[in-house]
């Protein structure tokens, strides 16, 4: 008997996912799970329908990765991931990527909400605030950005570094990184 497409495909991911585990001896850091399904507004189908089709698929598949010993599986989804949170954490992801800031998800709202439970990666808007030339606003928005992330939770990014973005910018953002952001340092310095 041939079983369904889905059932195959689902069944092929997850050995895949299991063999790079192995391969790369990753089970420290963790297996990511691709799967872009966003759109910079907000989610191309229901969270009903995440539920019904996804959350199935997702839940057995990162059970599997956590049973081999993955210590993190995290989403990358572009876009506007917000109305599906809920739902990856009750299927076991444990963060995701990239937050992207100008597609509405506040890297500081998110942590507000779901400290402790979900882990997040990105934050910093290269759309509309890095490509700027006003080093004020950058300055404000990478601080407030690092400084979401002082109790941990938050690997401070962005989604990418394009043309568009001056080297000025970009040292200014990276120098803000540098100064503000390494918070572990600080706290082996204290212990």
């Amino acid at each position: 008997m041939l079983l369904p497409l889905s059932t195959r495909l689902q069944s092929i991911f997850w050995r895949v996912g299991l063999e790079a585990l192995k391969r790369a001896n990753a089970y420290d850091c963790g297996i990511w799970i691709y799967d872009d399904m966003c759109s910079s507004k907000a989610p191309m189908f229901s969270p009903s329908v995440f539920e019904r089709v996804f959350l199935p698929v997702y839940q057995p598949m990162v059970s599997t990765l956590k049973s081999a010993g993955a210590k993190w599986v995290i989403l990358h989804c572009d876009g506007n991931l917000t109305p599906f949170l809920d739902l990856l954490l009750e299927a076991g992801i444990d963060g995701i990527n990239p937050v992207e800031y100008a597609a509405g998800m506040n890297v500081c709202d998110l942590l507000n909400k779901y400290y402790g439970r979900l882990r997040f990666i990105g934050g910093v808007c290269n759309t509309h605030i890095l490509p700027s030339s006003d080093f004020e606003s950058i300055r404000r928005h990478v601080e407030m950005i690092v400084d979401a992330g002082v109790n941990g939770g938050l690997v401070a990014g962005t989604h990418s570094v394009g043309t568009d973005i001056s080297v000025a910018s970009y040292e200014l953002y990276r120098k803000i990184l540098t100064e503000r952001g390494d918070y572990l340092a600080s706290r082996r310095s204290h212990a």
